[in-house]
């Protein structure tokens, strides 16, 4: 039997009452995000625009939540840069406290020994008794 091209073209629309669930998107995501709009018509006009919009591009769906993450992502891993490198100064800062420090306590060790005894002499420790070579 014969359709004619009307016919055909019945079959495939929606009935009529029945509302569309989820419409296959960019890459074939499912999405529902936007709902019906309120009565007012310049809002019903905008609310259809944004849906043809997102509807051709993807960017109200896809494009915010991964635009989202991409910033949350970047920020939180340059502040975990820059804590790391503070720390890293922070220990830099300590070590060479510590090794002017104790400089320090080896001179006054150094002059404190020379007081003691009249021919006190700094020699050199002979590598064979030297526990770290």
């Amino acid at each position: 039997r014969r359709r004619s091209p009307h016919a055909l073209g019945r079959d495939l629309r929606t009935p009529r009452g029945v509302r569309q669930g989820a419409r296959a998107a960019m890459l074939g995501v499912k999405h529902n995000v936007f709902r019906r709009a309120q009565s007012h018509p310049f809002i019903r006009h905008w609310w259809r625009r944004a849906a043809r919009f997102d509807e051709r591009t993807g960017m109200l769906s896809a494009g915010i939540p991964l635009t989202i993450t991409m910033v949350v992502t970047i920020t939180v891993s340059t502040i975990m840069i820059d804590r790391q490198f503070e720390l890293r100064d922070m220990r830099a800062r300590t070590i060479s406290a510590r090794e002017a420090s104790l400089e320090e306590e080896h001179e006054a060790m150094r002059d404190f020994l020379k007081g003691t005894e009249d021919e006190y002499e700094m020699k050199a420790i002979p590598d064979q008794f030297r526990a770290g070579k």
